[in-house]
C-alpha cells in the first residue's frame, strides 16, 4: 500500500509529488476567493491597454522595447487563468458527477454577453454618428453588416472572418465562449488521465507546443498572434494548461524560503522575453507559472499587499477595462485629430493621460451600470426558468447556485 498524505479534503500520493527543493507538498486547499489572482487580472488588462495606447502615440516604441507590443500576451494570461479558476470553482462537482452543464453555460453567458453587447452597440452608435457627420472610417471593412452577426453570436474568433471587426478586442470573448463550450469534456479528459498532477501538467505543456506547431504550419502565424483567424486554437491549449495547473497546485506549493527569488526570476525572464521579442510561447509558460506561484504564496499567507482592496477592485473591473479601452481610445484620439486638423499632432501625446483617466471612468461605469446588474438579473431570470422547467428543487438549486468564487473568475 502506497503512503498518502491528506491535504484538506483530498489525498495526494507521495509518488505524485515533485522531488524538487523549490516545491513542497501542499498542506491546505486554495481559499475560495484567491484575491491576489484577482489583482493580477488588472495588470494583465493594463498590459493589453498599453499595447493599444502606444498605437496612438507618435513615438516608435517598438524601436526601443518589445514590451508594449507584447501586451497581447495579457490575453494569454487570461486564457490560462480561465481554465485554472473555473477548475477551482467546479472541480468538486465534476468529481462527484454533479456538474450542471446548462447552468454553467447560462452563468458564463450572463458573465460575458451583456457588456459585449453594450460595447458593440456603442461602436455601432459612434460609427453611425461618424458617417452622418461625413467622417471617414480608417478600416471600413471592419464595420459592415456582414461582420456584425459573427460578433453578435460570439463567433468572430472561429476563423470565419478575415479581419478584426467592430469592438475588435472582443475576439477574445468569442474564444472564451468556445472554451466554455468545451469545459466539461476537457476537464473530464484531464481528470481521467492515468497520471499524477505532474503528468497532467506535462501533457498540457506538450499540447501547447503541438498547437503552436499546427498554428505555424496550417495558418502561418505564431499561436500567440492568432485573433480573428482561429483565436479558438490559441485559447484551447492555454485553457487546458490552466486546468492542469490547478491539479498541480492541489498537490504542490512553492517553497516560501525561495519565494522572492522565484518571483523575481520569473518576472525578469518575462521582461527579457518581451523586451527582445523572443518566442511568446515561453512567455505563456512563465505567465502560467506566475499564476501558480501567486496562488501558492497567497494560500501560505504571503503576498498580502497584492490582496489589498484597491488592487482587488481594479481586478474586478478588469473585464470592463478590457472591453471599453479600445472604444475610448478611438473616440478620444480620432476626435482630437479632427479638432486639431492634424491626427499626428504631438499634442496627442501630452493629452494621452486623459484617455487613460477616461478609460478608468468608463470601466467603473460599465462595471456598475451594465456588467454586474445585467449578470445578476440574467442569473435570476435563468434560475426562475429552471424552476419552471419542472426540475426537482434540489437539482434546480444546484444548477442556479452561484459559483463559490466571484472575484477570481476570469473576466
Amino acid at each position: 500500500m502506497r503512503p498518502t498524505r491528506v491535504v484538506g479534503t483530498f489525498s495526494v500520493e507521495w509518488n505524485e509529488l515533485v522531488p524538487m527543493p523549490l516545491f513542497k507538498p501542499a498542506t491546505a486547499p486554495l481559499p475560495d476567493d484567491v484575491r491576489a489572482l484577482t489583482a493580477l487580472r488588472f495588470f494583465a488588462a493594463f498590459w493589453v491597454l498599453t499595447l493599444h495606447y502606444t498605437d496612438f502615440m507618435p513615438a516608435d516604441f517598438a524601436a526601443v522595447t518589445g514590451f508594449f507590443a507584447a501586451g497581447k500576451l495579457g490575453v494569454d494570461f487570461f486564457f490560462v487563468l480561465s481554465g485554472f479558476i473555473l477548475t477551482h470553482v467546479y472541480l468538486r462537482r465534476l468529481e462527484t458527477g454533479d456538474f450542471a452543464w446548462q447552468g454553467f453555460m447560462l452563468r458564463r453567458f450572463a458573465r460575458l454577453y451583456p457588456l459585449h453587447l453594450v460595447t458593440f452597440l456603442v461602436v455601432v452608435a459612434y460609427v453611425t454618428a461618424g458617417r452622418l457627420a461625413g467622417i471617414g472610417l480608417s478600416v471600413p471593412e471592419a464595420y459592415t453588416l456582414e461582420a456584425a452577426w459573427p460578433n453578435l453570436l460570439m463567433l468572430h474568433a472561429w476563423g470565419i472572418q478575415d479581419h478584426m471587426s467592430w469592438n475588435y478586442v472582443s475576439w477574445s470573448i468569442s474564444a472564451e465562449w468556445f472554451a466554455y463550450l468545451l469545459f466539461l469534456p476537457l476537464s473530464l479528459l484531464v481528470l481521467r488521465l492515468p497520471t499524477g498532477p505532474g503528468g497532467r501538467l506535462t501533457i498540457a505543456v506538450l499540447g501547447l507546443f503541438a498547437a503552436s506547431y499546427v498554428a505555424e504550419r496550417a495558418i502561418g502565424r505564431p499561436l500567440t498572434h492568432l485573433t480573428h483567424d482561429f483565436g479558438i486554437l490559441r485559447i484551447l491549449p492555454e485553457f487546458v494548461l490552466g486546468i492542469a495547473l490547478y491539479h498541480a497546485i492541489r498537490a504542490w506549493d512553492l517553497e516560501t524560503r525561495h519565494a522572492g527569488a522565484i518571483l523575481a526570476g520569473t518576472l525578469g525572464a518575462l521582461l527579457a522575453i518581451t523586451h527582445w521579442d523572443l518566442d511568446g510561447l515561453y512567455a505563456v509558460l512563465l505567465l502560467a507559472f506566475l499564476i501558480f506561484a501567486v496562488a501558492s504564496l497567497a494560500r501560505q499567507g504571503r503576498l498580502d499587499w497584492l490582496a489589498r482592496p484597491a488592487l482587488v477592485y481594479l481586478g474586478e473591473i478588469s473585464y470592463a477595462i478590457y472591453m471599453t479601452h479600445a472604444i475610448v481610445f478611438i473616440v478620444f484620439f480620432r476626435g482630437l485629430g479632427i479638432l486639431l486638423h492634424d491626427p499626428a499632432s504631438p499634442h496627442l501625446w501630452w493629452l494621452g493621460p486623459i484617455a487613460l483617466a477616461l478609460t478608468l471612468a468608463a470601466s467603473v461605469l460599465a462595471h456598475h451600470l451594465v456588467e454586474r446588474p445585467a449578470r445578476h438579473w440574467l442569473n435570476h431570470l435563468f434560475a426562475g426558468g429552471w424552476r419552471r422547467s419542472g426540475q426537482t428543487p434540489a437539482r434546480a438549486a444546484r444548477a442556479s447556485a452561484p459559483p463559490k468564487i466571484h472575484r477570481g473568475a476570469v473576466f
